[in-house]
């Protein structure tokens, strides 16, 4: 941490200019204390990293649990110093006493306070959480930037997202999803766009980057909208889920896939055609989707006799269950947001290819029968036509709706 407290209560700041002679003039006479635990800490001048005060060992400080890294540090003093050159009113490591926390940053821009936390180490997303909720409590908006270090790129358009990550996600007010990351070492802020996750912990996204001398806070905080289409990568995930071999070591949904398909003596590169796309919502549900949309498909929908009414919380009743034994994982499972508005939006992408029929509110009928093709050629041809009479007219239209479904927290920014 850049800040410490004397005896009497004066606040030393290492963001502050200071000679080195007359910091260790000041480490031989006086004791520095943590503002949050009150308990002694020491002055770090070393030549190799930033100065700082840092506990003790062994020290039970609540901020003291997450060790900061010359990284870490680096990065808070280049996003202080680019909030200061902004012209904007920032302090550094502000303890609040209400919610006994201590953001990285605390700012005022427009009228309206921020946290800001700058993230490069795992954290347990219900300690992400409830840091959240702390400063939402005070009226205060969260800015959560994940540190470079975490961006996780696997091709243009593929990254991974550790779970805690998810939570870091910002809304704005147009729906639109970000993720914000800042690289110290190039002083480059970056950001993901349009996420659309197709497996736990892998999504399709659109990325930019910017330098931090060129970012306002203006643009950072109100990002202009993205219009990349990256549902036209979908037909790839899909394809590699056709070819995807068996692993030695699989999940509990990849167990219980191919048993499904076993039983019925499908071929697992043969699920139906109807499963494996990005519905409305989907996003709340971390198992990949041609895992669950699969099971509902051939366990569920093919139960219901043609042109008969059946209702929406009949397939919940199914599922659930396996959302209780984890073989199908929730996102946000500690979060007050209902895994059910998944389903209701496999449902409308059901009824928008030609699957299902929508009789009232919660009542459908099934009008034909789910596609399974007979090799994968044929699959893969299937799966494109689809795409371009229907998923890509539906996609475009829905992509808002994909947005607002993975919110974390909603901000009024």
């Amino acid at each position: 941490m850049f800040n410490a407290k004397l005896k009497d209560g004066t606040v030393i700041s290492m963001m502050d200019p200071w000679h080195l002679s007359e910091l260790k003039e000041l480490r031989k006479k006086r004791s520095f204390f943590c503002p949050v635990c009150h308990s002694l800490v020491q002055l770090k001048l070393g030549t190799t990293k930033l100065w700082h005060f840092a506990h003790q060992a062994n020290s039970n400080c609540m901020n003291s649990l997450e060790k900061e890294t010359y990284y870490h540090l680096n990065g808070k003093r280049q996003l202080f110093n680019w909030l200061k050159n902004e012209q904007v009113d920032v302090a550094m490591e502000v303890y609040l006493p209400l919610i006994r926390q201590r953001p990285d940053l605390l700012f005022r821009f427009n009228h309206q306070i921020y946290a800001l936390e700058f993230q490069c180490s795992p954290i347990h997303s219900t300690l992400l959480d409830s840091r959240t909720s702390g400063y939402e409590q005070l009226g205060i908006i969260p800015l959560w930037i994940l540190g470079g270090n975490r961006l996780k790129r696997h091709g243009p358009h593929t990254f991974s997202m550790r779970p805690f990550e998810w939570h870091t996600i910002r809304t704005l007010d147009n729906n639109e999803a970000v993720v914000s990351y800042f690289c110290p070492d190039q002083s480059k802020f970056g950001s993901l766009h349009q996420l659309t996750p197709y497996s736990t912990t892998r999504l399709i996204a659109s990325y930019q980057e910017t330098v931090a001398v060129n970012t306002s806070i203006e643009s950072f905080l109100f990002p202009k909208p993205i219009h990349a289409k990256m549902i036209e990568k979908w037909l790839t995930v899909k394809k590699h889920w056709r070819y995807h071999r068996p692993t030695p070591y699989k999940a509990k949904a990849e167990t219980h896939h191919q048993n499904l398909l076993y039983r019925h003596r499908i071929p697992p590169s043969l699920f139906p055609i109807e499963a494996g796309w990005p519905s409305n919502h989907h996003q709340l549900i971390a198992t990949s989707p041609f895992h669950w949309q699969t099971y509902l498909l051939i366990e569920f929908f093919q139960h219901q006799p043609l042109f008969e009414v059946f209702s929406i919380r009949l397939a919940i009743h199914c599922i659930q269950p396996f959302f209780e034994r984890k073989t199908f994982m929730l996102r946000f499972p500690n979060e007050n947001k209902n895994w059910t508005d998944a389903i209701h939006g496999y449902f409308q992408f059901l009824v928008q290819i030609g699957y299902l029929e929508k009789k009232g509110q919660h009542s459908f009928r099934r009008v034909r029968d789910m596609i399974v093709p007979s090799t994968v050629e044929e699959a893969i041809s299937l799966d494109q036509t689809m795409y371009v009479r229907e998923v890509a007219k539906i996609m475009n239209r829905n992509n808002e709706g994909q947005n607002k479904g993975i919110s974390t927290h909603k901000s009024n920014i």
